[in-house]
């Protein structure tokens, strides 16, 4: 039975702070949702000695270790070769992954140097794990006393379609019907983490249930899980339905999705199309929009107004509006908002304008000032946000933008 697991990060891009280890995190979740708790979490340069030690701690603290990095080509990936030291046994080439990763290099055109067998190199006694989405493939080896190594690339995209596609499965199989965890995910906006915990509190979670918080600004996530199986399915429901009734104003989904894939749901459910004339947040909107798939279907296009010059000329902003009230306001969020509709032929224009800072606040108008706007058939609005609070110039973009996309996503549902 897996209970407790250990996540070891390899590469010295880790350890100097060149790069963020978002690859802990991804596993992390993953066995967090199968009820495995996560004992440590470690991080090591690309260093023999230090490898050998990590591999050793780990293997002491976990049922399993899920290694990533050090599988590439070159004279700094040591993964399979310290593994193979580690259990005493020796490396073995693996003539099936060699020419797949031949043919992979041919049918790209490349140049198929020698290093890059190195990728076909496993421990011996090793179960290859798959790489859909790159050329090195991980493996899986028994470290005894019922412990097991599991190591994936270390290329984000690569990693994760291992851990989904092999790793999680494979966890699941060996723990049979024990591993069986309800679990509910709910996406939410307009309350504070602490607010969100004291609201939940009171809830009699028992002995088999558990609530986790997780604030990735603007993204608040509650996730419930509950172990037991089949016996707990009842508790679990009762549970759900409780935390939908005290959230319900503020959960935006119940799944792990981003706000704007639901925004985009809504939009092509309603058989709407949007168009956004952006100020303050520089066109994060329109890219947050726009990198969901399909987003063409929905999306008509955007303008990023920074200056007056460019809302007058760009979104008919009347010059008077701007000389009377300035760009942070509600007249100059409603033009805005009605300029971009009527420009791209949309059903719905949204606006943003507002001060990010940290310079540029005023008296009556603070840093952290922000008008947003809805222009839409029989409906023209425009709505104040007062971000003062955030203060840091990127949080105020993120959190105007997280914002803008609620409402949108209120008015459409």
């Amino acid at each position: 039975m897996i209970e407790k697991a250990v996540i070891l990060s390899t590469g010295d891009e880790l350890t100097t702070g060149k790069v963020v280890d978002t690859n802990s995190a991804f596993i992390a979740d993953g066995l967090f949702a199968l009820g495995i708790r996560v004992a440590a979490v470690v991080k090591v340069g690309d260093d023999r000695d230090q490898m050998l030690w990590a591999l050793r701690q780990a293997q002491e603290l976990g049922d399993i270790v899920i290694g990533t990095g050090g599988l590439g080509p070159t004279a700094d990936d040591l993964t399979t070769e310290l593994v193979a030291q580690l259990l005493g046994v020796r490396t073995k080439q693996d003539d099936g992954v060699a020419a797949a990763l031949k043919t992979r290099f041919a049918k790209r055109g490349m140049a198929f140097t020698a290093n890059n067998l190195k990728q076909a190199v496993f421990p011996e006694g090793a179960v290859i794990i798959a790489n859909p989405s790159g050329s090195a493939p991980g493996f899986r080896v028994e470290l005894g006393r019922g412990k097991t190594l599991l190591w994936l690339s270390g290329v984000p995209h690569e990693m994760s379609a291992m851990l989904r596609e092999s790793v999680l499965p494979w966890i699941v199989e060996r723990n049979g019907s024990q591993s069986t965890i309800h679990e509910a995910t709910f996406k939410i906006h307009g309350i504070s983490e602490s607010k969100l915990d004291d609201l939940v509190r009171p809830l009699d979670l028992g002995n088999v249930a558990k609530l986790s918080f997780r604030a990735h600004f603007p993204d608040l996530t509650l996730r419930l899980t509950v172990n037991g199986g089949a016996a707990q399915t009842e508790h679990f429901l009762k549970l759900r339905g409780q935390i939908k009734n005290i959230l319900d104003d503020y959960i935006y989904a119940d799944r792990e999705v981003t706000m704007e894939e639901v925004v985009g749901q809504l939009l092509l459910n309603k058989q709407q199309t949007l168009a956004v004339a952006e100020s303050c947040t520089g066109g994060l909107i329109s890219h947050r929009i726009t990198r969901v798939a399909g987003s063409s279907a929905y999306f008509f296009g955007a303008a990023i107004t920074y200056s007056n010059a460019e809302k007058i000329r760009a979104l008919g902003v009347n010059p008077a509006t701007l000389d009377h009230v300035g760009a942070v306001s509600r007249d100059t969020a409603l033009e805005m908002a009605q300029g971009i509709r009527q420009r791209t032929g949309a059903t719905i224009g949204l606006s943003v304008t507002g001060v990010a800072g940290p310079s540029g606040g005023s008296a009556d108008k603070p840093v952290g000032t922000v008008w947003v706007s809805i222009c839409r058939e029989n409906f023209h609005q425009a709505r104040l946000l007062n971000l003062m609070v955030l203060t840091d110039r990127e949080r105020i973009v993120q959190g105007t933008a997280q914002a803008a996309l609620n409402w949108l996503r209120q008015l459409l549902s």
